[in-house]
């Protein structure tokens, strides 16, 4: 019976822990592929923003009705990827869900842009340094690791809420250690959430993406990074 249930259910919908070597590895291939490239463009859209002198000026002074278009395009977009009340067939429509992706990358661009020009660029750059040795470190260790992190998914979710009340009353009381401890909860909490979001892909614990998800564990990646590098700028940056 069970062998008759893998063989019914559609190749697209097989979970990556159930395929051969070959196609696990040309999904995480894949999925890789399409981080690289967003990071990429958030790069480009936000490196002008923080190296160009005038750009910088004008949107410390302007920027704001820009920076409010921005993040709601940026939450509606993100409500048509995984909103689970049936949108989340957009991330696995092609190229639908290259289209929605391109298109809050590049929001998520500009916002992470407007974030940096608050800081002086050598904290721009620590902080990307930083990122990256961390995110290079956890992936390893994800990969590598016989602990199973693929189950902690209520526990990472309850996590992200307290830190969510964590940082209203660090926004209600704004004293340095209070944001100090937010930010350290942060790096915890993301750091801890790429380790899962990476098993998933992999497809090494007891629970996994199935191989039409690619779309969908780019974006996973890519938001832990982002938020990474975000509590890591906030905490090591320097404000001009």
């Amino acid at each position: 019976m069970a062998a008759m249930d893998d063989e019914a259910r559609p190749l697209e919908h097989k979970l990556v822990s159930e395929e051969p070597p070959e196609i696990r590895a040309g999904f995480i291939t894949k999925v890789y592929g399409i981080l690289t490239a967003q990071l990429l463009l958030t790069a480009a859209i936000a490196a002008p923003l923080v190296l160009n002198s005038a750009i910088k000026d004008w949107v410390k002074a302007h920027g704001m009705p820009l920076v409010i278009l921005a993040t709601l395009l940026n939450i509606g977009l993100l409500f048509a990827m995984m909103c689970p009340c049936g949108c989340e067939k957009n991330m696995r429509t092609f190229p639908t869900n290259y289209i929605l992706l391109g298109c809050f990358t590049a929001t998520e661009g500009f916002l992470v842009g407007v974030c940096c020009v608050q800081y002086t660029l050598s904290s721009v750059l620590l902080a990307v340094v930083c990122t990256g040795v961390l995110v290079g470190g956890l992936t390893a260790y994800a990969f590598f690791t016989k602990t199973d992190f693929t189950g902690f998914g209520p526990y990472l979710f309850a996590a992200c809420l307290v830190l969510m009340i964590f940082g209203l009353f660090a926004m209600l009381f704004p004293f340095p250690l209070m944001h100090k401890v937010y930010c350290c909860l942060g790096i915890l909490v993301f750091s801890f959430y790429l380790i899962f979001d990476t098993q998933l892909i992999v497809g090494k614990g007891q629970c996994s993406l199935t191989v039409d998800d690619y779309v969908f564990g780019a974006l996973q990646l890519y938001l832990d990074i982002i938020q990474l590098f975000l509590y890591i700028l906030s905490l090591l940056g320097n404000r001009e």
